[in-house]
């Protein structure tokens, strides 16, 4: 007989299941409470299994939390969605002498850590030093990635100006052939607060000349271009002449922008100033188990110091919006996030579409059972902390803390969006392999297995697998995690990073991305 702790795990003790480690055969006996328990089907790596008869009509519980209905389930019997049907709890309306969970973010050992950063006159601090080519739509897009590509590709220039990490273009396709409003409004944010972040340390802004979204509209968008206090530079298109002229012409402008983007250097900052962003792509049935609450223990203790997070991925959290609900900090932040996720609902209703399509097949590979059940594990990603505030899709984080994003599951489109908030760094999580980064922020990618870790080494950073081995505690590998973003907050190149995965994808706005 085995003990059932070398084959599974069990999340919680009010778990009525428990995750298979290993593929476990048919007629294993194990040995759980001290009693025996005898596998009734092959239980895949991921997988999961009955730890009782689970009735029709009971709940299946997993983190000690229901995520789905049983349609009558054997002891030993594998867990599927074919015998638990769906489960999404009710949000209650909200009473005005309604008690919440108070949770007090204590000052922690970690308060003197520190690392190298760029701090901008403006306060910011920054972990890269890009300059960035930014369309002001797609119209412009090509040329500014032709500009960028060619400055980006010099040899001379990287080693002449050795405290820039590159010449970067966001190029998208957004910003014409659409309605006004929410669409350009998003747009215009999104790239606003994108040549505003630290990591950005000057900025050529191109138009076409006739869209939407062309140099009058965003330079009033903009403001005040100085109180920026970074070079930032205007170029249309069609005035310059055409394709060519605009290349030679970015081209000038930027040559003479280099040197004072290049005149920063690396300072020794407090930890108080990462903003960690947090993602999960491509999850298997070990996301959940450990390099969600992983990350979700490293943004405990870099926020414990001082500092912030940001937890995304609207679609991602149904079935799971009550665990969030009950750590806010006031009642105006949970309308607002039942607002936020209203709006997605209704969205999708508009479009006749289900947020279920978050569920994809690889998730069911890995071993989730139903939408409930992954939304439980990749809230974990925020860890324990208070929800201070929550903001629309890339508008700018107000407190330090955890904050929510009102964005999409899409890796691209939530990244972008969570950048443009404000994070300088971001902790990604992945069960089947994602590969990959962002335009200006460095991603550290976390392996949900040491398999994973093994086979996709030149795009995993860290590996969480471990923690199935019971090698290691998750609060000693959250220090280890903590030390490897300060190495990468401080110059440490990321595997995306060397790979030169530079994404840059916005949500447009009635679009229901999940």
């Amino acid at each position: 007989m085995i003990k059932i702790s070398e084959v599974a795990i069990i999340m919680s003790e009010n778990d009525n299941m428990a995750i298979a480690k290993k593929n476990t055969k048919k007629g294993t006996i194990l040995q759980h409470l001290q009693e025996k328990l005898k596998i009734l089907d092959l239980i895949p790596q991921g997988h999961r299994f009955a730890l009782t008869d689970i009735p029709k009509g009971k709940l299946v519980k997993q983190y000690g939390e229901p995520f789905g209905i049983s349609t009558g389930i054997k002891q030993g019997e594998i867990i599927s969605q074919y015998n638990v049907r769906s489960y999404e709890p009710r949000i209650r309306r909200i009473k005005r002498n309604e008690s919440r969970i108070e949770r007090k973010n204590k000052k922690h050992k970690y308060v003197d850590k520190t690392f190298l950063g760029y701090k901008r006159s403006d306060g910011q601090i920054g972990t890269r030093n890009f300059y960035l080519v930014l369309p002001t739509s797609l119209c412009a897009s090509d040329v500014a990635s032709r500009i960028a590509f060619l400055l980006d590709t010099n040899k001379t220039l990287k080693k002449k100006y050795k405290n820039i990490d590159g010449i970067v273009a966001a190029s998208h396709t957004e910003g014409c052939g659409c309605n006004d409003g929410e669409i350009i409004d998003r747009l215009l944010l999104t790239l606003k607060n994108t040549i505003t972040h630290p990591n950005i340390g000057g900025a050529l802004i191109i138009d076409l000349g006739c869209e939407k979204t062309n140099k009058k509209l965003f330079s009033k968008y903009l403001g005040n271009i100085q109180k920026h206090k970074k070079p930032i530079d205007f170029l249309s298109i069609q005035d310059s002449g055409g394709t060519i002229k605009s290349i030679l012409a970015g081209k000038d402008i930027i040559l003479k922008r280099l040197q004072r983007v290049n005149n920063v250097a690396r300072q020794k900052v407090s930890i108080k100033n990462l903003v960690i962003g947090t993602e999960c792509g491509a999850s298997d049935s070990f996301s959940g188990i450990t390099a969600n609450p992983l990350i979700g223990k490293v943004a405990d203790k870099i926020i414990s110091a001082g500092g912030a997070a940001i937890l995304s991925e609207i679609p991602e959290m149904v079935g799971a919006e009550i665990n969030l609900i009950k750590r806010m900090k006031n009642k105006n932040i949970v309308q607002k996030f039942i607002d936020g996720m209203n709006y997605y609902k209704n969205l999708a209703k508009k479009l006749n579409v289900s947020l279920k399509g978050n569920f994809v097949p690889g998730n069911e590979k890995g071993g989730l059972v139903n939408l409930t059940l992954k939304s439980l594990g990749a809230i974990l990603k925020g860890g324990s902390s208070e929800i201070v505030d929550f903001v629309d899709y890339a508008e700018k984080i107000k407190k330090r803390g955890l904050s929510i994003m009102n964005g999409p599951g899409n890796d691209l489109e939530s990244m972008t969006g969570i950048v443009a908030s404000g994070a300088n760094i971001i902790l990604f999580s992945t069960g089947m392999g994602a590969t990959e980064g962002n335009l200006i922020v460095p991603v550290i990618k976390i392996s949900s297995r040491t398999e994973l870790y093994k086979k996709m080494i030149d795009d995993i950073d860290f590996d969480a697998g471990c923690l199935l081995l019971e090698k290691t505690s998750i609060d000693k590998l959250g220090d280890e995690l903590l030390d490897l973003a300060i190495a990468v907050s401080s110059g440490k190149k990321t595997k995306a990073e060397i790979l030169n995965k530079r994404s840059f994808q916005i949500w447009s706005a009635g679009k229901l991305s999940l």
